[in-house]
């Protein structure tokens, strides 16, 4: 139907066509090499049984220059554009792995914690394209390539713009008044061919979600049209409903998602992944305490946790083991040896409990570690600074007075945190060094330590501007480093921030 294989076929002098990976609505995708560097490339081809017809060439070149304007971690680019035969060609990165359909079909379900950082990443790079104007209207497992070359596991990245649109602009219009996408993932409002905004993409999302974790999709039948039915007139079954378990909180981030008008949906996908980060958040806090009570200890006693007890992790957490504490490759920390973490920050009691609980059984978690590092103090507790300087371990350092910040300074602050929680490192690196350079306090606070740190193991491989970024930051950050170095799940990971840590010092 594609007419004859290109393979050999060298297009334009540049671009040798080596092999035919796949098949879409619009064309024929082929691993290809640029010839004079000899870097691997992705080449898309319009099919040539498609009409010639300026509409379906129009629509291949938009494809082009919308993916053009996305420059984002978790977005595929597009490297260059021509034709062949007259006909459109786009050449895009070569991103290796599988897709997450793949995933589903292999696994049938995925766990809570990694579905969440997966459709995390997804929204991410959703969120950058919205900000271009930029929806896409096929989100769907088979769009989303999974490679495992990220640190921690999975590194996600969408493909295939090709039904994509510029928000609010009539001269892209694809198809007005008819229904465009993939119907076990279209909104109601794309099943009747409405005019769409960036809250169908969330949808979808939600679509993606529920089957992640059930295994299911909420709406299916062997009819297309039956699908499109659904969409429009029954409500979402619960998570619950289709594969039985305890979703807690992340019940309501997919009921929201899926509801059938746009204004009840999340209104952005930095709002969502903020939700599903907030209802994940939940479980590790039930999960945490729901072996003990405050009650049952005894006072300034230290009682051990069971060491059944599991506290999942922020950053893919499904792909971490615990660490051996005979793991004598790292060079670091005794893993035994709580005087450290005691060090580094100020803990609350029922905090320091259960880290003394793990290192009684030698349990050397990096769960505990996050939810030592990450979780919020409680309400009534006066902010402190953190003086990580090294003390006696039976005599940890007193907190600091609170410290007034710079208005201006604090913006900064905020601004970088936001950046650095989109992946947008030269933002949220350029905002941390005015907030450093208006109030030098925030070189040592622990929150900014924490960001740069879970940046640098955010990247598949060494990045120079989070590397140099720590460098800047100095001895501080090591600290943060040797834990993970320590217990991180991914060797290449553990050596990399131990490699950091020791230049630090």
């Amino acid at each position: 139907m594609a007419g004859p294989d290109l393979s050999g076929v060298v297009l334009d002098g540049r671009y040798q066509i080596v092999e035919r990976l796949a098949e879409g609505a619009m064309g024929v995708v082929y691993r290809g090499v640029r010839t004079r560097l000899n870097r691997p490339v992705a080449v898309k081809v319009m099919h040539a049984a498609l009409p010639d017809a300026m509409a379906a060439r129009e629509r291949f070149e938009r494809e082009a220059k919308l993916m053009a304007l996305l420059e984002h971690p978790h977005c595929v680019s597009v490297i260059d554009f021509g034709l062949h035969a007259d006909k459109p060609y786009v050449v895009m990165e070569l991103v290796r792995g599988r897709s997450l359909h793949e995933m589903l079909v292999e696994q049938g379900r995925i766990e809570i914690a990694r579905a969440a950082d997966l459709l995390r990443q997804v929204l991410s790079g959703l969120a950058h394209a919205h900000d271009q104007g930029i929806i896409h209207r096929d989100v769907k497992p088979a769009n989303v390539m999974v490679t495992p070359k990220a640190p921690l596991g999975l590194h996600a990245r969408i493909l295939d713009f090709g039904l994509a649109r510029m928000c609010g602009s009539a001269t892209t219009s694809l198809s007005d008044g008819i229904a465009v996408g993939t119907p076990s993932y279209m909104a109601p409002e794309q099943c009747r061919g409405d005019q769409l905004d960036e809250r169908v993409d969330l949808y979808a999302c939600g679509v993606v979600l529920f089957e992640m974790v059930t295994g299911k999709k909420p709406f299916a039948a062997d009819d297309p049209i039956a699908i499109i039915r659904k969409q429009l007139e029954q409500p979402p079954p619960r998570l619950a409903d289709v594969a039985p378990g305890d979703y807690g909180a992340l019940e309501d981030v997919v009921a929201r998602a899926l509801a059938k008008r746009p204004g009840e949906r999340y209104p952005s996908a930095i709002a969502m992944s903020a939700a599903i980060e907030e209802a994940i958040g939940t479980r590790r806090a039930s999960e945490a305490t729901s072996s003990f009570r405050d009650e049952e200890l005894g006072s300034g006693d230290l009682v051990a946790m069971p060491s059944s007890v599991q506290v999942p992790i922020t950053v893919d957490p499904a792909a971490l083991a615990p660490a051996s504490t005979s793991d004598a490759r790292t060079g670091v920390h005794d893993p035994h040896d709580a005087s450290l973490l005691r060090r580094m920050l100020p803990v609350s009691r029922m905090r320091w409990v259960a880290l003394a609980g793990l290192v009684a059984v030698g349990a050397a978690s990096y769960a505990a570690y996050h939810y030592l590092l990450a979780a919020p103090e409680p309400a009534a507790a006066p902010p402190a600074r953190v003086a990580l300087a090294a003390a006696p371990p039976s005599a940890p350092p007193p907190p600091a007075p609170p410290v007034a910040h710079v208005p201006a300074a604090t913006r900064a602050y905020d601004d970088g945190r936001a950046y650095f929680a989109k992946l947008w490192w030269n933002d949220g690196i350029k905002s941390f060094h005015e907030a450093i350079r208006l109030d030098p306090s925030y070189r040592g606070d622990p929150e900014l330590l924490r960001a740069a740190v879970r940046g640098f193991a955010t990247t598949p491989s060494y990045d120079d501007r989070l590397g140099a970024f720590l460098l800047y930051l100095g001895a501080p950050a090591a600290p943060y480093l040797d834990e993970l170095a320590r217990e991180a799940g991914n060797p290449e990971i553990r050596a990399r921030a131990a490699a950091m840590a020791r230049k630090l010092r």
